[in-house]
């Protein structure tokens, strides 16, 4: 009759702690001699052995009782996964010697007097993954010795509970699936953003949670801790946090720092990440991971939505940009104006950007380039300057307006400075080569044209010269300006005409003639500090002198012709540098 209520109670609800309380009544009633019973659970994420129900004990004291896998008569039984038959009190004295010095305490407040039972008698709850605990029947009168016929009742109300907490945690895990869907939608739909999915996801999982956007800044914090250990794995796991962000590793890791455990998951897109989950916990069930899924998913589409609200201004500023290139300010209505910046007292800098990753495969290009582009929009958004950035694929234009009174020589210099520490910042991620190249600072909107000709000039004078230099201002190039607008075939001709004798037999006799000619000229032609620069003879000097006249003709260190060797030199310069 006692196992008929025991199914009774299993198919007529499916409050766990109901149908256990009701089950452990029927055990201690039918089993002769029981005054009480305890029903462990095993917890997988403590790897511990907890009381689940119990009956004819304090429950205040039994409850907080938490068993190594292996302690006492409960932990024999669990490990073994046999049931086991404790006869004697020299039985369970000896079986619960390994008990921890905590847990006795606890034992002997919940049976409320310092003393082992006399018999014991343990079952394991054996399901199809293995024990997933222990159903304990104790008896402390001497006069009681429980048998094998007492353990294969009690082996039957085991299979009981197995059942019992088998359905409970199938009916919990389908009801917390649903739960936790209908909330990640319901954040979702509720417009409140970043915040208000990372607050629904770290309820549903009961762990602290933030999030990092694409440049490791967070953007979403459960709490004040929560975002304090995330500054802190900023700092001191930069390394792991960047592997993941931008070497495209899709898979979730657990890690460690300072003896605190966490998780970190891609926010990803279907070709990059923009940003990465972390979850402080230790362990993650099944379920856990199904509410992170749904929620990177959820912060991918958040952080996309508010990427192409961004991507539509930059991509508008853009357009208007191009119709500038193309002379058509008077298009423009007067809030296009101070959208941009523009105003009377404006004044404006041309750059040109390279992109020089000509042997990368188209994929991963792509992903570099996406990188690149967004790391170059948000430093550029923290400029002094308004900027306008024109996007042409493999190549940016970039429109700096200027409402200060700042000096071009200062102007040039912080963007110089400015491109050398962005560039720093895309090496530290990736292996990513680009070339800049600033005009001139001009007042007037017309000359955007010979401006934007200057910079693209100069990236491309400054990625024909293969060094690392990686900027170059139109305004350092020099007496080289003037060569940028002539052809190198017409350059090469020029430098044959005036000082072509002299290279051919400097090549073949392995001499200096152009190099003495070249400081003869920087020394303003005198043979005394020319012989001094040079480390030779004052005599050596001459003699090399005389030679070079004889190469070119006799007037050749006189007036016009002295200039014209000296662009000679210069244009010869220019086209070895390049």
């Amino acid at each position: 009759m006692s196992l008929i209520n025991a199914a009774r109670v299993l198919t007529s609800t499916l409050d766990l702690d109901k149908v256990l309380h009701q089950l452990m009544q029927e055990v201690v009633r039918v089993i002769e001699g029981a005054n009480s019973g305890i029903l462990f659970i095993y917890d997988e994420n403590r790897n511990k052995l907890v009381v689940k129900s119990g009956i004819g004990f304090d429950l205040e004291y039994l409850q907080k009782i938490a068993l190594d896998v292996h302690e006492g008569m409960t932990g024999k039984t669990f490990s073994t996964k046999k049931g086991q038959i404790f006869r004697h009190m020299r039985d369970t004295t000896r079986a619960m010697e390994n008990i921890q010095s905590e847990n006795q305490s606890l034992f002997n407040k919940a049976v409320g007097a310092h003393q082992y039972p006399v018999s014991t008698i343990c079952a394991p709850l054996l399901s199809k993954e293995g024990c997933i605990g222990v159903l304990t029947i104790d008896s402390f009168s001497e006069e009681v010795y429980f048998n094998s016929r007492d353990l294969l009742l009690l082996e039957t109300f085991a299979a009981q509970a197995t059942i019992a907490i088998e359905n409970a945690s199938l009916f919990a895990h389908q009801e917390r699936s649903e739960r936790i869907h209908s909330e990640m939608a319901a954040a979702s739909l509720s417009h409140t953003g970043m915040k208000g999915i990372n607050t629904t996801l770290s309820r549903l999982v009961q762990k602290e949670t933030c999030v990092y956007n694409e440049h490791l800044e967070i953007t979403a914090s459960s709490s004040d801790e929560a975002e304090n250990r995330g500054n802190g794995l900023r700092v001191h796991q930069e390394d792991e946090l960047k592997d993941i962000m931008y070497n495209l590793q899709g898979i979730s890791a657990r890690h460690e720092a300072d003896g605190a455990a966490f998780y970190l998951f891609p926010i990803q897109t279907d070709t990059i990440t923009i940003g990465i989950l972390v979850v402080f916990a230790k362990e993650l069930d099944t379920l856990d991971q199904l509410a992170i899924d749904l929620g990177c998913s959820l912060f991918a589409r958040e952080m996309m939505g508010q990427e192409r609200i961004r991507t539509d201004l930059y991509n508008y500023e853009g357009y208007l940009l191009e119709q500038l290139f193309d002379q058509r300010i008077d298009m423009f209505s007067l809030p296009q104006r101070s959208l941009v910046g523009i105003s009377e007292k404006s004044r404006f800098l041309c750059i040109n950007l390279l992109i020089s990753n000509d042997f990368l495969p188209f994929h991963e290009l792509n992903r570099k380039r996406q990188v690149f582009n967004r790391l170059l929009y948000r430093e550029v958004k923290h400029s002094h300057d308004k900027v306008l950035i024109l996007d042409r694929n493999m190549e940016y234009d970039l429109l700096v307006i200027i409402n200060d009174s700042r000096s071009e020589g200062a102007i040039l210099e912080e963007f110089i400075r400015f491109f050398k520490d962005f560039n720093e910042k895309v090496q530290e991620l990736m292996t990513f080569v680009f070339h800049a190249g600033l005009g001139r600072v001009f007042g007037q909107i017309s000359e955007i044209q010979s401006s934007h000709r200057d910079a693209k000039r100069c990236a491309q004078y400054i990625r024909s010269r293969n060094n690392d230099e990686i900027i170059f201002s139109y305004k350092d190039l020099g007496i080289y300006r003037l060569f940028l607008k002539h052809e190198r075939d017409e350059l090469q001709e020029f430098v044959h005409d005036m000082i072509g004798p002299l290279l051919a037999y400097d090549e073949k006799h392995d001499s200096e003639l152009f190099k003495t000619l070249k400081t003869y000229i920087e020394c303003n032609q005198n043979m005394t500090s020319t012989a001094k620069a040079s480390y030779v003879h004052l005599n050596t000097i001459k003699y090399r002198l005389q030679n070079i006249r004889d190469l070119l003709g006799k007037d050749s260190m006189e007036g016009k012709r002295i200039f014209e060797l000296q662009m000679a030199i210069y244009m010869k310069e220019y086209l070895a540098s390049s």
